[in-house]
């Protein structure tokens, strides 16, 4: 329960410090505000399980993050999935996954398609 709680006041001090941001740091950052509410909204471990199922396809982290519009997608994608707990499971022996084994992630997709382009 106390995690819980600790999770709540650190994601509303996050919207508050993107509240504070001005139109000009949105605008550097490449976001509008909504798209910045939205990441502080996020789960701190989105980026982290984004990166892992990515390299389930063979992909490195600087493969993912390298078309920033693109990561951001994923990112947005991955943080409203409905497989959460399958992805979890998956994820706890993903040294023994295949791509064929995480049908269920909606970037599956995505990843294969980067996959093959850095073939």
């Amino acid at each position: 329960m106390l995690e819980r709680v600790r999770a709540i006041f650190d994601q509303w001090h996050r919207l508050q410090e993107v509240r504070q941001m001005s139109d000009r740091d949105l605008e550097d950052l490449g976001l509008t505000r909504w798209q910045m509410e939205q990441f502080a909204r996020m789960p701190e471990n989105v980026g982290e399980r984004l990166l892992q199922m990515a390299q389930v396809f063979g992909l490195e982290p600087n493969e993912v993050q390298h078309a920033y519009s693109d990561y951001l997608e994923l990112l947005d994608v991955c943080a409203h999935c409905g497989s959460l707990k399958a992805c979890k499971r998956a994820l706890a022996d993903a040294e023994h996954l295949g791509p064929e084994d995480v049908h269920f992630c909606p970037n599956a997709p995505t990843y294969a398609e980067m996959a093959k382009a850095h073939v």
